[in-house]
């Protein structure tokens, strides 16, 4: 069951995006969403700024100055983007579960120390939905697989433009690993809402078809009517570029994808898809470690 979702706020465009994903997810979940952000103190913000140590006299003045402002800027943005986004979309404001059909949210804010404030807030709710890296917020290039690897939590990346609804088509990416499962098991409550649900295997087992045929028949069980298409890419192209074309084509409104965990997530499933998947996906990628 996926009943509260973290929506980490940047105070930057990427929001837009972002909170689109998140409602697209939660509306067919009736789902609550905990829009947090994270200030940056001018210490820990000098930190992550390592040309700011270089300052001397007025200068030092000056960058202290910037960063007080880019924190205000950002703090003030991010509550302004949370305040739009629940009056245009009739979001009500909740800080407690009551018995509402619809979704319901509310903002938190803390300041500093954000990787391990994200991990906290990550692991004590169902789903995360975050959008894709940027220096404007000055959070880790890598903070999405950070979260993906340290929260035992599903990941939700936002796609750079506003999908229009998560419960139509959704394709699974598929291959016989425990990633794979633990993604397809956590995407199930979505999987449940969709109307069209397609497992799309490539061809490196000799019986990869008949396994992908073995799940759709299982996930029947569930009352999901999957179809498995069966993708033999004789060019042999980057798996994907070959996924996300899949995807599209299929009018997809999401890509469910098991993340694999050797070291720093560079690879994701099928062994070659790159962290490519998750900085240009044009549509809103699920996954699972």
């Amino acid at each position: 069951m996926i009943k509260t979702i973290l929506v980490p706020t940047s105070g930057t465009q990427t929001d837009e995006s972002v909170f689109a994903t998140a409602l697209g997810v939660a509306r067919p979940l009736a789902a609550h969403l905990d829009f947090y952000h994270v200030r940056l103190s001018v210490c820990e913000a000098a930190v992550r700024l390592p040309h700011v140590q270089f300052c001397v006299g007025p200068a030092i003045r000056h960058a202290i100055e910037d960063l007080e402002q880019r924190d205000h800027r950002l703090s003030a943005a991010a509550s302004k983007h949370f305040e739009d986004f629940c009056a245009d979309n009739k979001v009500g404001v909740r800080g407690a579960p009551i018995a509402v059909d619809g979704v319901t949210a509310q903002r938190l804010e803390e300041t500093d120390q954000a990787e391990r404030r994200l991990l906290f807030h990550a692991r004590h709710r169902d789903l995360v939905v975050i959008g894709r890296p940027h220096t404007s917020d000055l959070m880790p290039f890598n903070l999405i697989e950070v979260l993906l690897m340290g929260s035992g939590r599903p990941i939700v990346i936002a796609p750079d433009s506003k999908p229009a609804e998560i419960s139509g088509t959704i394709v699974v990416a598929w291959k016989e690993t425990p990633e794979a499962a633990r993604a397809l098991g956590a995407a199930m409550p979505l999987l449940r809402q969709a109307r069209r649900v397609v497992l799309v295997g490539i061809a490196e087992e000799g019986n990869a078809a008949d396994a992908l045929d073995h799940l759709a028949r299982q996930l029947k069980w569930h009352g999901i009517a999957a179809e498995a298409l069966f993708v033999n890419d004789k060019a042999k192209k980057a798996v994907a570029v070959g996924l996300v074309e899949t995807a599209m084509n299929l009018g997809a409104d999401m890509l469910v994808v098991g993340g694999y965990g050797h070291g720093p997530l560079r690879e994701v499933m099928f062994g070659g898809v790159t962290h490519a998947l998750i900085e240009h996906a044009q549509l809103p990628v699920f996954m699972m470690h």
